[in-house]
């Protein structure tokens, strides 16, 4: 007997993956524990077992006969009639619909449905990971269905996937071939101790064109930490970390996480990106290297706004200039026992007092909040007075409308960090190139870079989950714009302030998700629910800036454009086509790809998958992005970005459109006459209001990128012929609103109590019209107008219109 022979004999043994040398005994057969309650579907996951490794389509669709087992005998317990409930969708849908299954049951049953039929009818569809996944989803249905409907109570045993068949070593062939010549009567097997099985002999091919596959042996040496991952056993280089622990390290649970004036690691220093108040702050302190003059620097601001960074980054960077300052960091370090937060700073800065600035020489960096900044120069100090300071704070306009972002009056420097913002105005929207040159720093490809080296590490391992398909998708330079975009609108809309940490604490949570199996093991359903575009939008308990980026969530927007969408959904079998439509960006394809042959999702999943859908299609489809543009948002950009540069001909209209809006909101009369009286009195009486604009003082300026400027639009009113003004800052929320009231919204008393800012403006402002002077009555029922006004002689006179 030669050696093709021999193989042909392995061959017919092991070929079909039916016999194995470590088969199972009954005893180990998984779903054996309903085996007496649905004997149908015992048998079925039994033979889907057997022949999962040779024949993967016939195993999915043994896959969908075990379900359909299961629910024959969930209708048969639950006593239904399934006269008019005959198919496997209609099936499922009944029992969702009666809440007899969870969403949980209903995704197994739906997952088995779907690529059960497709492996019916699809010929080439033979894909052994799906039928692994589907083998989980019927121990899943199987364990299910024993708490549900039967009462005992022995251990069900833990999940375990089917066990690949093994290929043959020396023995095991030595052993197969005498079996096979005694069952033959053959007799002479002197030449099989001639030949040696070669572990490490290439693939062999025989005549009938079959290639025996040797396994592969990896050799490994070196360390394994707890979690798997590959320890260099080197003293003084660097742990390699994985993906999933180098983004925990963006997290506010990270140690990396807290703050601190005098510490500055590795990994912040690498995470850094410059920003302009650094630029300008290490520009200062060269400028005073090696002077011997007393120096005060303010570094004013409010809570995580990046001032302990900023002083950290310094001190690492310049340490023989920073070395010259007292730092103080109002922020995070204690004031002295018994003392409080004035006595402390009045102790600080005794040096900067009237008495002693002169002859001091002292050099001080405080980190101060602009709250306490202004008590302290407002306080009554017991010990020295602070004229000169309180003098330069107040010259620095530091808290008047104006922007500030640096001021300087030997031996007092300021810089307001208030001004400065992480994102910047454009003609076209707000950007932000912090918010990007941070994602850069995760995100970017090279060996300079933590993270993409884990990631990179990770998929030599095959180590493949939802944070890698996560991190690979997030690469998509415009699903990164979307993101930022969504970070400013937050800010802007609902007013957060967003610290670097929680920056990147977002991030780690949009990246992460709580499913941290491999992607193979996952059912398609899961992959979008752990999917970035979900974790982004329907998250809200994660984190502020997540609760808020729910409520910009593009499901909540109707428009003709999702109208669309659902409609194609609804009524097309092939959402093929629709997804070449919207979707061209690779990783969220293959995530949607199981998905483009319709077979009829429950109501409940159609509305799952339709929410991922948009979603994703929203962060990676730049024209689909601009049908869901939010008017109200993109027009307050404008006219910030106006009012910012001083651009007089868009202020100018602004102001014409905002004093129509006054006059919709509490009432018109007839042109340039103001409702005094309630719009619903039996009469209607009015004021000529007759106010002037108050104009920003700006200058104009010609940058197309502005990086400091004020956030809110600030407008105003004076009375005529005097010098008395109210003013008004207008935010996004009340923008909002007024633009609603622009057109037709009747404010309620709630928006009043909301906008109390514009009502209070509002009030002062009607101080303003003449009505000392001249009043207009309406009587509506006889749709007449009357004036009462004062002539030459001071005499009230009553005429009517």
């Amino acid at each position: 007997m030669n050696k093709q022979e021999y193989v042909k004999i392995i061959l017919k043994t092991y070929g079909n993956g039916v016999i194995s040398l470590n088969t199972r005994s009954n005893n180990q057969f998984l779903f054996k524990f309903i085996e007496i309650y649905i004997p149908n579907a015992s048998q079925t996951a039994y033979k889907m077992e057997q022949i999962i490794f040779a024949d993967s389509a016939s195993a999915i669709v043994k896959a969908r006969l075990f379900a359909e087992e299961i629910l024959k005998e969930v209708f048969k317990i639950e006593k239904i009639d399934t006269t008019y409930i005959s198919s496997f969708y209609d099936k499922i849908l009944y029992l969702s619909a009666n809440e007899i299954i969870l969403k949980d049951i209903q995704h197994s049953f739906d997952t088995i449905r779907r690529s059960g039929n497709r492996a019916a009818h699809d010929g080439t569809y033979d894909d052994l990971m799906a039928a692994l996944q589907l083998h989980k989803e019927m121990y899943r249905l199987a364990v299910w269905f024993y708490e549900t409907y039967t009462s005992d109570q022995q251990k069900i045993p833990p999940y375990r996937s089917p066990t690949a068949p093994v290929t043959p070593g020396p023995e095991d062939i030595k052993n197969i071939i005498e079996s096979y010549m005694k069952e033959n009567n053959k007799t002479d097997i002197s030449s099989l101790k001639e030949y040696k099985h070669d572990e490490n002999s290439k693939p062999e091919e025989v005549n009938d064109n079959t290639i025996v596959e040797e396994s592969e042996k990896e050799e490994f040496s070196g360390e394994l930490s707890e979690n798997g991952v590959h320890q260099k056993n080197l003293i003084g280089i660097e742990k390699e970390r994985s993906l999933f622990q180098e983004i925990s390290r963006l997290k506010d649970s990270a140690k990396e996480a807290i703050e601190n004036a005098n510490e500055f690691s590795g990994f912040k220093e690498y995470l850094h990106v410059d920003r302009r108040i650094q630029l300008d702050l290490e520009e200062l302190l060269k400028n005073q290297k090696e002077s011997t003059e007393t120096s005060l620097i303010l570094l004013c601001g409010s809570v995580g706004d990046g001032k302990s960074h900023l002083l950290a980054f310094l001190k690492k960077k310049y340490p023989e200039i920073i070395n010259e300052y007292f730092i103080h960091n109002d922020a995070t370090e204690s004031f002295s026992p018994g003392k409080d937060a004035m006595e402390t700073l009045e102790e600080l800065l005794l040096p900067f007092s009237d008495e002693n600035i002169d002859t001091s020489g002292q050099k001080i960096i405080l980190a101060i909040n602009l709250g306490v900044l202004h008590n302290f120069i407002t306080h009554n100090h017991k010990k020295a007075t602070f004229t000169k300071l309180k003098h330069f704070v107040e010259e620095s306009k530091l808290f008047s409308q104006n922007i500030v972002t640096s001021y300087e009056v030997k031996p007092f420097n300021l810089f307001n960090f208030t001004d400065y913002h992480s994102y910047e105005l454009t003609k076209e929207g707000p950007i932000s190139d912090f918010y990007q040159s941070l994602l850069n720093k995760i995100l970017q490809e090279g060996n300079k870079n933590p993270f993409h080296q884990a990631y990179e590490r990770d998929l030599k391992k095959s180590e493949r989950t939802m944070l890698h398909e996560n991190y690979e998708f997030f690469k998509n330079e415009f699903v990164q714009e979307q993101v930022i975009s969504l970070v400013i609108q937050s800010v802007i809309k609902k007013k957060l302030v967003i610290s670097t940490r929680a920056f990147l604490n977002f991030v780690a949570d949009i990246l992460i998700s709580e499913n941290l199996s491999k992607v193979s093991q996952l059912t398609n359903f899961e992959k979008l629910k752990n999917s970035l575009p979900s974790l982004l939008f329907d998250n809200t308990d994660r984190s502020s800036i997540l609760k808020s980026i729910n409520e910009l969530d593009p499901i909540h927007k109707r428009s003709a454009a999702t109208d669309d969408l659902i409609i194609k959904l609804n009524t097309l079998n092939d959402w093929k086509a629709v997804n070449n439509q919207y979707i061209t960006e690779p990783t969220t394809r293959k995530w949607l790809e199981p998905f483009e042959t319709n077979t009829e999702l429950v109501p409940t999943l159609f509305s799952e998958y339709f929410e991922a859908f948009i979603r994703m299609v929203y962060l990676t489809n730049p024209n689909f992005v601009k049908l869901l543009e939010e008017k109200s948002y993109e027009s307050y950009m404008s006219s910030l970005y106006y009012f910012n540069i001083g651009e007089k001909k868009m202020i100018r209209k602004f102001y014409e459109d905002f004093k129509d809006t006054i006059f919709q909101w509490k009432g018109s009369l007839k042109k340039d006459y103001i409702l005094l009286s309630h719009p619903f009195d039996k009469y209607k009486l009015g004021q000529k209001f007759s106010v002037k604009p108050v104009t920003p003082i700006l200058s104009e300026k010609s940058d197309s990128t502005l990086y400091t400027f004020k956030s809110v639009i600030s407008v105003g009113y004076k009375k005529e012929n005097s010098l008395e003004e109210a003013l008004l800052d207008i935010d996004y929320p009340l923008y909002a609103l007024l633009t609603k009231v622009a057109e037709g919204y009747r404010p309620t008393k709630r928006d009043e109590d909301e906008a109390i800012k514009f009502t209070e403006f509002l009030e002062k402002v009607m101080q303003f019209g003449n009505k000392k002077e001249e009043l207009l009555i309406n009587f509506p029922s006889e749709n007449k107008f009357y004036k009462i006004k004062r002539d030459d002689f001071d005499s009230l006179v009553f005429e009517r219109e």
